[in-house]
């Protein structure tokens, strides 16, 4: 598959051995052998070799001369295999990491992200979930919350939530946020559920319904949702967790001054 130096000896150009081998690999349907190379490309990688630093398994080492298809595109139809063996070796949780900034984002919704060696990555994504297409699924679910109308609720939910847009209105007056709704809010992935969401196109906080059962849970996800609007930051990171522990501030200084004394006489405090 590649042209050989004059003495024969080797390639004449040895990325083009890569290449080969990548070609090679790409029509492997093994699971066993599919673990090995999985353990060779990680990064870092569980059995260090050559293989972990110049195997090319990309768009870029063509396509099959009988029918034309990229070598890659035989990743996708035996993605199956593939996926068993990415799940045997790091887990059923592992995604692909293309940017380490959507680590903290990846953890939140349940998994962990993997390095893979680069010349690599690209043919490991036609069977293996990446981390952006994982948040991007992840954002189309939220995008379908529901908004629950206040005339729906349990008396005890809708004390609850006039609690939450009294602490709102109290910590977030000079930079307000628009609305504070109880919702049915899609799970974030199949891993985690949603307690409460924050639009930041809207600057709409929303509950999910089961938190408004206790003032605790609802002031809870309220902290949570509010710090995302004072931050602007995704969830675990550090600029979030300052923000939580601003806003939870506020809303003690708040709470010790009286300014919730009415409101609390109609909560129940536990679910």
């Amino acid at each position: 598959g590649f042209e050989m130096a004059p003495d024969r000896f080797g390639p004449k150009t040895e990325a083009r051995l890569w290449e080969d081998m990548g070609r090679l690999w790409c029509c492997v349907n093994d699971e066993n052998l599919l673990e090995d190379l999985i353990k060779m490309v990680v990064e870092p990688p569980i059995t260090p070799t050559d293989e972990s630093h110049n195997i090319r398994i990309n768009m870029w080492i063509g396509g099959d001369p009988v029918s034309g298809k990229p070598y890659i595109r035989f990743i996708k139809e035996n993605a199956m295999t593939w996926r068993k063996a990415w799940s045997n070796v790091l887990g059923k949780n592992a995604v692909i990491r293309t940017d380490d900034s959507y680590d903290t984002m990846v953890t939140h919704l349940g998994y962990k992200s993997v390095g893979v060696q680069w010349e690599a990555r690209e043919g490991l994504a036609e069977a293996i979930t990446v981390d952006k297409d994982l948040i991007k699924a992840s954002q189309e679910r939220l995008s379908k919350v529901e908004i629950i109308p206040d005339t729906r609720l349990a008396p005890r939910q809708l004390a609850n939530l006039g609690l939450a847009r009294a602490i709102t209105a109290e910590v977030s007056r000079y930079d307000g946020v628009a609305g504070v709704y109880a919702a049915i809010i899609p799970p974030a992935s199949d891993r985690v559920r949603t307690a409460g969401m924050y639009a930041k196109e809207t600057k709409t906080v929303y509950i999910s319904a089961n938190q408004l059962s206790g003032a605790r849970t609802t002031v809870d996800t309220l902290v949570h949702e509010l710090a995302h609007h004072q931050s602007q930051a995704e969830d675990l990171t550090e600029a979030h967790s300052a923000a939580m522990t601003s806003v939870a501030a506020s809303v003690v200084q708040a709470t010790a001054k009286g300014k919730f004394d009415e409101i609390l006489k109609g909560v129940s405090w536990y679910g």
